[in-house]
């Protein structure tokens, strides 16, 4: 009974409708599912250009980021070669200045020698007689 119930209610309407009607309900629900349909397509064409242009920019990310890693494990290695760099210039720096205070002792010690000898030479000078003609001893009368 509620089959037969359910069978007149749709079957009533259809029976109320006639042909003409029933065929132009027809073509507007056609219309409907092909503009649903064209609709459909677009949005899935859209859907795959957008999926393209996530992928394409994803790619450009990714080699972008692998860029900057590269540059970030150069500027690693030019720094930890600047820091060896820098290790080996103050050894050469810290010998230069070994070798510039030996040469400021070794000046100091013949400046030291100098002085000692010009104070040699000036007490010599002094046991000396002076220059000039020699003293003669007073001649007889």
């Amino acid at each position: 009974a509620a089959v037969a119930a359910v069978a007149v209610a749709v079957v009533g309407p259809v029976a109320v409708l006639g042909r003409e009607e029933l065929e132009k309900e027809v073509a507007q629900q056609e219309a409907l599912l092909h503009g649903f349909q064209r609709e459909n397509e677009r949005l899935t064409l859209e859907l795959r250009a957008a999926r393209e242009a996530a992928r394409v920019v994803e790619a450009r990310h990714a080699a972008e980021m692998t860029r900057l890693n590269a540059e970030r494990l150069t500027e690693a290695d030019s720094v930890l070669r600047a820091e060896r760099a820098s290790e080996g210039h103050r050894s050469a720096l810290l010998a230069a200045h070994s070798r510039a205070d030996e040469a400021d002792e070794r000046r100091d010690a013949a400046e030291a020698a100098a002085r000692r000898e010009a104070s040699e030479r000036r007490e010599l000078e002094q046991r000396l007689p002076p220059p000039g003609p020699p003293p003669y001893p007073a001649a007889a009368p």
